[in-house]
């Protein structure tokens, strides 16, 4: 499930919008934001200066800021404005958009030597290495990982946001999916890092 951080000081406005974002199913909308909190899109009502402090703490996170045109902001990568009033529909694609490509522009993650390709599930490599082609749930395990940049992601964690498991499941079902994942994708550099609380990924430039 997809998480998107809903930032109102109209509380009525908040709760109208929450309310239509949340008859997708796939999203998870929430009004507050802690510090190890991941999102896969934040929307921030009218209020710049927290849309600026949000930019610091989510830098993999598309914003999109709702306002008036006199109180557009600078452009910045990641940062979208949507202007009022705005069609809801508008919005919702918007925010399809940036969660199905989140956190890279273009669908692509840069990763420790390699690229991902979100939509075609491909990894590539800058020396010409044929693509390796991953599965939909190894996808969703390396854009998770990227997303929390380097906070360690515990096996609960990856269990519920990816497969959308019970944290207190018994599997090994996480184990055996990084497994099956550094085999495909065995390089000089591992890519997937395990720590002693969990995975975190080895990032890098291409």
């Amino acid at each position: 499930m997809s998480k998107i951080l809903l930032i109102s000081a109209n509380a009525v406005f908040a709760k109208d919008l929450k309310l239509q974002l949340e008859r997708h199913q796939e999203w998870e909308v929430r009004e507050e934001y802690a510090a190890d909190d991941i999102f896969d899109a934040a929307v921030v009502d009218d209020d710049i200066g927290k849309l600026r402090e949000l930019h610091e703490k989510l830098l993999q996170t598309p914003l999109f800021l709702l306002c008036s045109e006199k109180n557009e902001p600078a452009g910045d990568a990641n940062i979208y404005v949507i202007h009022k009033p705005f069609r809801l529909e508008a919005l919702i694609d918007a925010l399809h958009t940036a969660v199905n490509t989140s956190p890279a522009a273009g669908g692509e993650l840069q990763l420790c030597g390699c690229r991902l390709n979100i939509s075609a599930r491909e990894v590539l490599y800058p020396d010409g290495r044929e693509p390796v082609k991953l599965t939909e749930r190894e996808t969703a395990i390396l854009k998770y990982l990227y997303k929390a940049g380097d906070k360690i992601v515990g096996k609960a964690e990856l269990l519920a946001e990816v497969w959308g498991y019970n944290p207190e499941a018994t599997t090994h079902t996480v184990e055996t999916h990084i497994y099956r994942l550094r085999q495909k994708l065995e390089q000089p550099e591992q890519i997937v890092m395990t720590e002693d609380n969990g995975y975190r990924l080895q990032k890098g430039k291409n």
